[in-house]
C-alpha cells in the first residue's frame, strides 16, 4: 500500500532540531483536517500530511472497520507498519531521519497514532491520540515487548464525554494502558462529543511546552 502525502517546509532554515509533525486523519476526512491543528507544536515544524488509501464517503479512510475477511490485528496491524515504512522512506528520501518525529491523531488516525506508540517503541517522540479506541492486540502486543521498559514518548489522550463513536470508558482505558508503559501520559475530558473541542489546542500547547520545549 501507498498513501498520498505532503509534505510542508516552514519558511526558517531546516536544521535536525526542527520537529516533523505527521497528521493522521479520522474516517470520512481527508490529510487537509488537522492542518490547523499543527500549531500546537509551534510554527517552525515541518509538517507531513498522510491520507488514507481507501475511499469512504466524501473522504478517505486508512482501514474500513469491518473485520471479517481479515482479523483486526491484520488489517490494523498491515496499516500500521505500512505507515512506519513510508514515513521512514520519506524521512529518509528527505534527509530528516534523526529530527524529532511527532505524531497528532484523531479518531481512525488517532487509533494508528497509538498503535505506531506501541509497535514502533519511542519511534515518536511525542504523540496526540485524539478521540480513540485501544484495540486488544495492542494490549497483547505491549505485555510482550514493553514489559518493564519505560516509554520515553510523551503522549496527549483526549476524549469527549458524550462520544458516540467512543464511549467515555475508552479514553479512560486509553489513558490508563499508556500509564502503564510511559512516564508522561496527560489525559483530558471534554464535554463535547466525536471531535475536538475548541480548548483542546490550547491544552496540548500548554502540555506539549511543559513537557517538550523546557527539556529540549
Amino acid at each position: 500500500m501507498r498513501y498520498k502525502y505532503e509534505i510542508i517546509y516552514p519558511k526558517i532554515e531546516v536544521t535536525k532540531e526542527t520537529p516533523v509533525v505527521m497528521t493522521l486523519h479520522g474516517m470520512n476526512s481527508s490529510y487537509f483536517d488537522l492542518r490547523p491543528l499543527v500549531p500546537v507544536f509551534g510554527k517552525d515544524v515541518i509538517e507531513l500530511h498522510i491520507q488514507g488509501d481507501l475511499n469512504y464517503g466524501s473522504g478517505y479512510a486508512y482501514f474500513i472497520p469491518k473485520f471479517i475477511d481479515k482479523t483486526e490485528t491484520e488489517v490494523i496491524g498491515d496499516v500500521i507498519t505500512g505507515i512506519h515504512d513510508q514515513v521512514e522512506e520519506i524521512l529518509g528520501q528527505n534527509n530528516l531521519q534523526g529530527n524529532p518525529l511527532f505524531c497528532l491523531g484523531f479518531s481512525q488516525g488517532a487509533i494508528i497514532s497509538a498503535g505506531l506508540s506501541v509497535f514502533y517503541p519511542n519511534w515518536l517522540d511525542i504523540v496526540a491520540i485524539l478521540s480513540a479506541r485501544l484495540p486488544q492486540f495492542y494490549i497483547e502486543k505491549a505485555r510482550k515487548s514493553l514489559t518493564g521498559k519505560k516509554l520515553d514518548t510523551g503522549i496527549f489522550i483526549s476524549q469527549g464525554q458524550k462520544d458516540p463513536v467512543f464511549p467515555l470508558e475508552t479514553g479512560r482505558e486509553l489513558a490508563s494502558f499508556f500509564k502503564k508503559y510511559a512516564d508522561n501520559v496527560e489525559y483530558h475530558e471534554y464535554p463535547g462529543g466525536h471531535m475536538v473541542d475548541y480548548s483542546e489546542p490550547q491544552d496540548i500547547y500548554d502540555w506539549f511546552n511543559e513537557f517538550y520545549i523546557k527539556n529540549n
